[in-house]
């Protein structure tokens, strides 16, 4: 199990880096049109969409990263209040509540992906994108998302560990 945990982290902390040089792409191509515009040179009509799209990719794809490292918001003062033993099992039940709903959505997002392909249904601007497509990005995520909740399931006193001493990193 934990080489499972060590090959889900590196795939995405993979993502996460992948999300970090689009982001950065982001700047880059908006100076470029921002400077190909007062130059004269016309501008990339296409390019704010294809931001538009990428932003939605890298949010949810890097998700499970952010989650992973902690990142997000996170209030944690009953866990801090309780006894170890009765933090452990509150963090457990929150993982386990966490990656029960992102099941539910993931499923949802299945469903409506699924309907999306069948019916054909597109976003229509200056790029056509099929609705299929996004909602494949969005149930790729909350699948991946639901599996780190698991996995923070086992990592539960780990956990509560950073929270008693923050310096110390556990690679929660």
């Amino acid at each position: 199990m934990d080489r499972i945990d060590r090959v889900f982290g590196h795939l995405n902390a993979g993502i996460a880096f992948v999300a970090a040089v689009v982001l950065a792409l982001f700047a880059l191509s908006i100076a470029g049109d921002l400077a190909a515009r007062r130059l004269g040179l016309g501008n990339l009509p296409w390019l704010y969409e294809v931001i538009e799209y990428s932003l939605f990719i890298t949010v949810f794809l890097a998700s499970p990263w952010v989650l992973r490292e902690g990142a997000h918001v996170r209030v944690d003062l009953l866990l801090t209040a309780l006894p170890r033993a009765a933090a452990v099992r509150l963090e457990r039940a929150i993982n386990l509540l966490g990656a029960s709903v992102c099941g539910v959505l993931c499923y949802f997002g299945w469903q409506a992906g699924l309907a999306a392909f069948v019916d054909g249904s597109r976003q229509y601007k200056t790029l056509i994108i099929s609705d299929w497509w996004l909602m494949s990005i969005f149930t790729v995520a909350l699948l991946l998302i639901a599996i780190e909740f698991l996995l923070r399931i086992r990592r539960a006193g780990d956990a509560l560990k950073a929270i008693d001493d923050p310096t110390e990193k556990t690679g929660f």
